[in-house]
């Protein structure tokens, strides 16, 4: 899945005029898709899913915070 995000990812910027919202928007959505992995990988089986779903939770919420789409 991560290689089509990335291919998807490679057209649009190459495709169009680049523009650094946009950019900005897809790299915070890369992040969280990141900690997504990282939390399920390194903590799976060792906290509850809930717990690790609260994690992820917060921690996208800090980046969204952080960098606003608007």
């Amino acid at each position: 899945m991560c290689n089509d995000i990335i291919k998807i990812k490679n057209f649009v910027m190459n495709t169009f005029t680049p523009n650094p919202h946009l950019e900005m928007l897809m790299q915070r959505e890369q992040l969280m898709e990141d900690i997504d992995a990282i939390v399920d990988g390194e903590l799976s089986g060792i906290i509850s899913t809930a717990l690790s779903d609260e994690l992820v939770q917060r921690l996208c919420d800090a980046v969204c915070r952080n960098f606003p789409a608007d």
